[in-house]
């Protein structure tokens, strides 16, 4: 079984690996470095107003959505985890219902919703829309966080005076910290890597790198592409690992 997980992970590897040796070709095709490797298409890349300007706002969005998503998640995961009252499966179901829905009816929606706002052609306008996919998820992670602390630590802060801000603040978020950290590369990964949402709801102002390299595979395939590719695997995946790493200490003490 163990071989058959690492065959599996090997060949879920592979793209990512080929389109990394595809940036360095000096070919102005998708072809593999033979000969000679070159970081010409990188240099292309910071070259460029465009691909730098969209690097720039999925940054600016990504930042954005991980504030909006792990503060509201971590609010409702308070107020679901630690308080019973009732029709709470239905907001707990409600909440987790972007995960389920298509993206396309989610983003049709929304378009129409935010083309009244103000919000239009506004970074403000993406960060909300992501936050709709990521808060699900941090919120999933803070609340099993939560539930691993233990509920008499916080009566004994309250019963020692401890308003519940002192016992949110010095008792609930020390323990539950790395689940927070977790949580908002988790949501950083999702913002930078939304399309969907994304072709919808930007503009040419607001075109983040996802919706930069989507037309260029359709039209225009050069190993720019995977030069871009690699550097949002390079914000990725570090992230992804990050989030692991946060995690795992909970998982030890379970």
């Amino acid at each position: 079984m163990k071989r058959l997980a690492y065959l599996v992970l090997g060949l879920l590897l592979t793209p990512m690996a080929l389109s990394i040796l595809v940036s360095f070709t000096p070919s102005r095709y998708l072809e593999l470095p033979r000969d000679e490797w070159t970081l010409a298409w990188y240099r292309q890349f910071f070259g460029s107003p465009v691909w730098v300007q969209a690097l720039g706002n999925s940054l600016v969005i990504a930042a954005l959505t991980a504030a909006f998503s792990v503060t509201s998640a971590l609010a409702t995961a308070m107020a679901l985890v630690r308080h019973h009252f009732r029709w709470k499966a239905a907001w707990e179901g409600a909440l987790l219902l972007p995960m389920v829905l298509p993206s396309v009816a989610l983003a049709a929606g929304m378009l129409a919703v935010v083309r009244l706002t103000p919000l239009w052609g506004n970074h403000l306008s993406l960060a909300f829309a992501h936050s709709v996919l990521a808060i699900p998820v941090a919120y999933l992670v803070l609340r099993a966080s939560l539930k691993q602390v233990d509920p008499n630590l916080e009566a004994a802060a309250r019963g020692l005076g401890a308003g519940p801000w002192q016992v949110f603040r010095f008792v609930t978020l020390p323990l539950v910290i790395p689940a927070v950290l977790a949580a908002t590369l988790f949501a950083l990964v999702i913002s930078l890597n939304e399309i969907t949402l994304t072709l919808f709801l930007a503009t040419r102002y607001t075109e983040t790198l996802p919706r930069v390299i989507w037309p260029n595979l359709r039209f225009a395939i050069t190993p720019l592409v995977a030069a871009a590719s690699v550097i949002l695997l390079a914000l990725t995946l570090p992230a992804l690992v990050a989030a692991g790493w946060w995690l795992r200490p909970r998982r030890g003490n379970r």
